[in-house]
This record gives structure tokens, C-alpha cells and sequence, in this order.
């Protein structure tokens, strides 16, 4: 059994956890121990808490690296919910915001979330020494990799000399476990979850006549239907923008995310569809990875994913923490080879529990 101080033990309750997941039970002795891990788990598996609760144990200076402003926005709240007790202040470093304010939140920081183009910014004008940090996790290490952020990681790493490593990633391939063990030889790596959707969650498909107009019509039926929380995946902004404006239109107060909307913003929308003020999400796949709401009800992709992967990350957004969860696939007849791809994975899933 791990004894946290009193104060993450009291963050702990007050956040409602009973008992640790299998992720954090892995994750956690190892680091509290000072030794590296290469970790993969899915989002939605309890796997940030598995590095926050070990650094804020320790008290280290640390500093966590992940792909997209999101997903540092979220990590940064876990530390603070977990941290609340603590004297802790958490630095949040990434684009799209001013460079005073992050400035004076580094000034007083002993834990720092950042996205790499920002840190690096930083780094280069001498407003953040990498050297300092005690505990570095890198999150969503293959994201980087699909990303293009892999150079400035490896960059980022190069001037870390910490006493333990974190590397964590929905997966694990050849070149993920590379990068992890270029800067930590002996971490211990560990696969917990297989690569696949959840088994909570119920897998649907329905074809349509037309790209557009059918589904509108269906999405339609599937909202007013629904009272809990929906995310609707399209496979640009551009359809992103179409169906958040026609589903204001059919009355329905939808939130959008893509990548080219500005930060506050994106924010904003997110804010309110996880307070419930807003129980749509229209997005691209932007929101598809890190975006950590865990009572999503249903997800709909509106637009089938072009691969098995996209698939998989999608239909990952419901389901979490051992909820129940439906995830529905449009696709129209020039669709029905790659879906069919989807459809086997879902009757595979649906054997393997039955």
C-alpha cells in the first residue's frame, strides 16, 4: 500500500478517489523509487495522476512536456487539484498566450507544463534553466512523433539531467521506447492496455445516402435522443465550422474545436462543455487526443477516420474510468473498405467479453 503525505491523501478524497488504477499502481512505487518508465496506457486510464502523485510525494522540481496546450492545461489542473494541500505553484507555458504573464509564473514555479515550441522559446531567451528540473515526463510521447515535435523534445531532454524519467503513450512502437532510452538506458517499461477501444464502450455503425444532408438528419435524431454529454468528430475545420453553424441553427448550443481557433477561445468552448453548459462538442481531431472529459456519453463520427488508429483515438473519448459509453460511425457506401476494418475490430472486442 503507498503512504502519500496527508495533504495528497486529503487532495485524494476530496477529488473523489477511492483506489488507485492499474496504471498508477504500476507507475507509481517505480517512481517514487527514482526509477525511469516507459509507460503505455490509453487516455482515460488515470495515467497523469500516475506521474503527478509520485513528483508531488517527492516535492521535486519537475517539469512535464506534452503535445498540445490542451492536454498541458489539463495536467497543470491535475497538479494543482492533487497539489492543493501542497505549497505548490504550477507554471503553465504555451502558445497562443502572452509571454509576461507565463513570465511571471516561471519566476515562482517548482512545477512547470509546457508544449515544446514554447519551452524551447523560452529556453532559448535564458527564462528557463531544463537543468534544474528533478522529475521530466514527457506525455503522449507517440503524439510527438505524429506531430513533428520529436527534434524539439530530444532537444528539450538533452539539457535535463533529472533523477527519474517518465515517458508515457497510448503506444509504444520502435521508435517511441528509442527516444525514451536514448536519455533513459534502464527505464522499465511496461504495457498495460492493449491497443484497442474500451471494453465499456458499444460500438455502432450506420451508413448513409450522402455525405452531408443524411447524417445532418441523423445526427439530428441521435442529439434529441441523447441528454448527456456528445462529442462529434469531422475530418476538417472547415465541416467542423458547417455543423457547429447548422446545429446552432436546428437550435442545439454545440461547442467547437479545431486547430486554428484561438487559444481563449478553444478554452472557452472546452470550459463550458465539460461543466455541462454545453453538451455538444463538434471537433476535429485535435480534440480526439489529451482532451480529458471523462463523462462523455456518446461519440459520433460524423466523418468515418481514415485509419484503424484515428479510429481507435476517437472512440477512446467515451468510455473512461470504467464508464459506459457509445461510440456511432457514419460512412457512406465509397467508405464501407475501411469501416469494414473498424467493424472487425469491434466484433473481435465483442467476442474476446462476451
Amino acid at each position: 500500500m503507498i503512504s502519500f503525505d496527508e495533504g495528497i491523501r486529503r487532495a485524494l478524497t476530496e477529488a473523489g478517489y477511492s483506489k488507485l488504477t492499474p496504471v498508477q499502481e504500476r507507475a507509481v512505487p517505480l517512481l517514487l523509487q527514482n526509477k525511469s518508465v516507459i509507460i503505455q496506457a490509453k487516455t482515460g486510464s488515470g495515467k497523469t495522476a500516475s506521474y503527478v502523485l509520485p513528483l508531488l510525494q517527492l516535492r521535486y522540481t519537475s517539469l512535464v512536456v506534452t503535445p498540445t496546450r490542451e492536454l498541458a492545461g489539463q495536467v497543470s489542473e491535475e497538479f494543482k487539484k492533487l497539489g492543493k494541500h501542497m505549497n505548490i505553484n504550477v507554471a503553465t507555458i504555451i502558445g497562443g498566450v502572452g509571454y509576461t504573464s507565463q513570465l511571471n509564473e516561471l519566476r515562482n514555479a517548482n512545477v512547470v507544463v509546457g508544449t515544446p515550441g514554447r519551452l524551447l522559446d523560452l529556453w532559448t531567451k535564458d527564462k528557463i534553466d531544463f537543468s534544474s528540473f528533478e522529475g521530466v515526463v514527457v506525455d503522449e510521447v507517440d503524439r510527438m512523433f505524429d506531430m513533428g515535435f520529436v527534434e524539439d523534445v530530444r532537444m528539450i531532454l538533452g539539457h535535463t539531467s533529472p533523477k527519474v524519467f517518465g515517458f508515457f503513450s497510448a503506444t509504444v512502437p520502435p521508435e517511441v521506447e528509442s527516444l525514451a532510452r536514448e536519455f533513459a538506458k534502464c527505464a522499465e517499461l511496461i504495457k498495460l492496455d492493449e491497443y484497442k477501444p474500451v471494453e465499456q464502450v458499444e460500438q455502432r455503425f450506420v451508413e448513409t445516402r450522402n455525405d452531408w444532408t443524411d447524417k445532418v438528419t441523423k445526427l439530428k435524431d441521435l442529439i434529441r435522443n441523447n441528454r448527456g454529454k456528445i462529442i462529434v468528430f469531422t475530418r476538417t475545420k472547415e465541416r467542423a465550422r458547417m455543423l457547429h453553424s447548422s446545429l446552432w441553427d436546428l437550435g442545439y448550443r454545440a461547442s467547437v474545436m479545431y486547430g486554428d481557433l484561438p487559444q481563449s477561445k478553444r478554452e472557452q468552448n472546452l470550459r463550458l462543455f465539460r461543466e455541462g453548459k454545453r453538451n455538444i462538442l463538434v471537433s476535429t481531431d485535435l480534440a480526439s487526443r489529451g482532451i480529458d472529459v471523462i463523462d462523455v456519453d456518446l461519440v459520433i463520427n460524423f466523418d468515418a477516420p481514415r485509419d484503424l488508429e484515428t479510429y481507435i483515438h476517437r472512440v477512446g473519448r467515451t468510455g473512461r474510468m470504467g464508464r459506459n459509453g457509445i461510440a456511432l460511425t457514419f460512412y457512406t457506401g465509397r467508405e464501407r473498405s475501411i469501416v469494414s476494418r473498424m467493424k472487425e475490430l469491434a466484433n473481435k472486442l465483442e467476442k474476446e467479453t462476451a
